[in-house]
């Protein structure tokens, strides 16, 4: 018996099992998290490796339509330079997997440095960090670092390609810090002659911020937010089938239309939240 024979004749009956499916609570298992295959469902998918996992190699990243347009979005909005970028979206949105995107895209036409915000991060270690990018050792003194870091990005952009600062998870910096930041954009900015830019990637929430920010862009009302497209059904169906593809499925997908109104319905238009819930059913299928 082949395994796709296998895996259809084990779905079928679990189908037919009265009850089983619906001992899952797809909401309650989407949103604790777990988006791990056990060693039977895997196996029994013929599956090579987990389809959710935690970092996902740029090449492997879902796309379609939506993701193509909104990341043609972002990088016309470096292009002008004139506004400061802000995507924004809830956790498990997305939004991590579109800042990789754009810049495995679009390599060739930016010079991006990215940090990821946290609540130690401080424009120091920011700078000190592109700095260290650049040239080693970096100065000591900050005020010469940032002298050093102006004059390395000189010759950086000196192909016409522009700079870029891109901090994800900015909602978890304090205004001082993100203050500081867009502060030595500008300064960076005008060092620059106009090519460096600074993209920011947070939470909805962020936005009531803004007023408490400054800097010349920002006070100038040239900000500009895009907000990550939530997974409607129509493409929770292709999505899930290209995770289990990449992780080595070979033949039709194991989720029909049923389960995938029930993966959407649960998940909310989240991806992170969606896997969880299709691993959770998947497990409940065909785990232990």
């Amino acid at each position: 018996m082949t395994l796709g024979s296998t895996r259809s004749l084990r779905d079928l009956v679990a189908r037919l099992l009265p009850g089983e499916d619906d001992t899952v609570d797809l909401a309650e298992a989407a949103f604790d998290g777990n988006r791990t295959l056990d060693a039977n469902t895997l196996l029994a998918l013929g599956l090579e490796r987990q389809p959710f996992p935690e970092q996902t190699a740029p090449e492997a990243l879902f796309v379609d339509h939506a993701v193509e347009m909104q990341v043609n979005t972002l990088a016309d909005q470096l292009r002008s330079g004139e506004m400061v970028p802000l995507l924004k979206g809830e956790a498990g949105s997305g939004k991590t997997s579109l800042l990789i995107q754009l810049m495995t895209r679009h390599a060739r036409d930016y010079h991006f440095f990215v940090v990821r915000g946290e609540a130690s991060l401080t424009a120091q270690r920011t700078i000190i960090d592109m700095l260290r990018v650049l040239v080693r050792p970096v100065p000591e003194d900050l005020s010469e670092c940032f002298r050093e870091l102006a004059r390395q990005l000189r010759s950086v952009v000196a192909d016409d390609c522009p700079a870029v600062l891109v901090i994800d998870d900015a909602d978890a910096l304090g205004d001082d810090e993100l203050n500081h930041l867009l502060a030595a954009h500008d300064s960076l900015k005008a060092a620059l002659g106009g090519r460096f830019r600074i993209l920011l990637a947070a939470s909805s929430r962020f936005e009531l911020r803004i007023a408490n920010l400054q800097s010349r862009q920002i006070d100038a009302g040239r900000i500009v937010a895009t907000a990550v497209r939530p997974m409607q059904r129509a493409r929770v169906g292709p999505y899930m089938l290209q995770r289990l593809e990449a992780a080595g499925l070979d033949g039709e997908s194991p989720l029909d239309g049923e389960d995938l109104d029930r993966i959407a319905e649960a998940g909310e238009g989240l991806p992170r939240v969606l896997e969880a819930a299709a691993a959770s059913l998947l497990n409940q299928r065909f785990g232990d």
